[in-house]
Parts: C-alpha cells; structure tokens; sequence
C-alpha cells in the first residue's frame, strides 16, 4: 500500500536468553513448522528438504526401501519474469505448488518444497522412479496449464513444466544417496530444458 518499513536485526548481548529459551514448547513447535515452509508458497522449503526429507531419505536406503525425488521447474522463467511483475510471478509460483500439493502431501513420505524461485523438489518413499514418474505424467495431463490471477482483469497466465524424476533403484550404492539422486534429476532437467521443456523424463 506504499508504506515502507525499516527492520533492524539485532544480535542478544553475551549472556542474554535467546528468544527460543522464553518460549513454550508450543511456541517453539510453530517457530519450527514456520522455519520449515515458504512463506510465499505455503509447500515446504529447502530448509525442510535437506535437514527433514533426505534424512529420513538415508534412513530408508538404509532398509532397503524404495524412493524416488522429481524435480519440477516452470519452463522460460527468466521470459515470463520479464514479462509479468512479481505479484503475477507470486500467484504462479503459488499455483504450481499448490497443484502438486494436492497430490503429494504426507509429512515425512510424500512431500513437495520450494527449492529456489520457480523449482520445487517432490519426493516419495515408498515409490521407484518409473511410478513416480508415470503418476506425474497422469496428473500433468489433466492439470491446468493456464494461471488464473487476481491481478486486474482476472488475467490468464499460460505456462508449462519441465519434470526429471529419479529413482533410488538406479543408484548402485547408498552413500550420499540424496545428493546423488538429485544430481541425476538436476542434469536430465537440464536436458529437458535444452530440448524445449514441457515434459516428464
């Protein structure tokens, strides 16, 4: 609404309680469950991936389960930055993650964050990377690929995806299995990419 507002950040001085050593149990709970969502999207965050999912991730390699991740970017964002202002490029980044929330969404097994502007991580255990896969080629199919914002005149956004999904089942051992199994989606999305996008791999 055209304020503006100046935050300062302060440090506690040596030998002052931090914040977290005055709250409740209940209190600490939310600031860990705010601390782990992005605050635009609502989906978890990086901050949840890496310290929540792929540690649960290792345990499940550890016993021998199957899991696979899926990366998801918007296809041109760079094009479609330029193009639209921030408050459209915010309903359609909230769009996108909320789309596949509705279909992955169990805590600590079926889970979609926001890794960085317009790329979000899906993972699932319990599922190998040819599921996983073939269930987001289905839901792709019938999922809307035009963002309807609230910005002026209800405005019509058309966008598509890029997908690279892979699987615990291609890695021939278990160290550093999260790290890999991202790096194998993170260069076959590159692929897609290149190629022109809009599309499951």
């Amino acid at each position: 609404d055209g304020k503006v507002w100046q935050l300062q950040m302060t440090a506690p001085l040596a030998g002052s309680d931090l914040p977290e050593d005055r709250m409740t149990p209940r209190e600490r709970e939310l600031c860990r469950d705010d601390m782990n969502h992005d605050f635009l999207s609502g989906v978890f965050n990086r901050r949840y991936y890496e310290t929540e999912f792929c540690t649960k991730l290792d345990e499940w390699t550890d016993r021998h389960r199957c899991a696979a991740l899926a990366l998801v970017s918007i296809d041109d964002a760079a094009a479609l930055s330029a193009r639209e202002n921030d408050a459209v490029m915010g309903q359609l980044v909230c769009f996108v993650a909320n789309q596949w929330k509705k279909y992955f969404d169990i805590p600590g097994s079926q889970i979609v964050c926001r890794l960085t502007g317009t790329t979000f991580v899906v993972g699932c255990l319990d599922m190998d990377g040819g599921q996983l896969a073939q269930q987001m080629r289905n839901i792709y199919a019938e999922m809307p690929h035009e963002c309807v914002t609230s910005m002026g005149m209800m405005k019509r956004v058309p966008f598509t995806l890029s997908v690279a999904v892979a699987g615990l089942d291609e890695l021939d051992s278990a160290a550093n299995c999260w790290q890999r199994l991202y790096a194998i989606c993170d260069e076959r999305l590159r692929g897609i990419q290149i190629s022109g996008g809009n599309k499951i791999c």
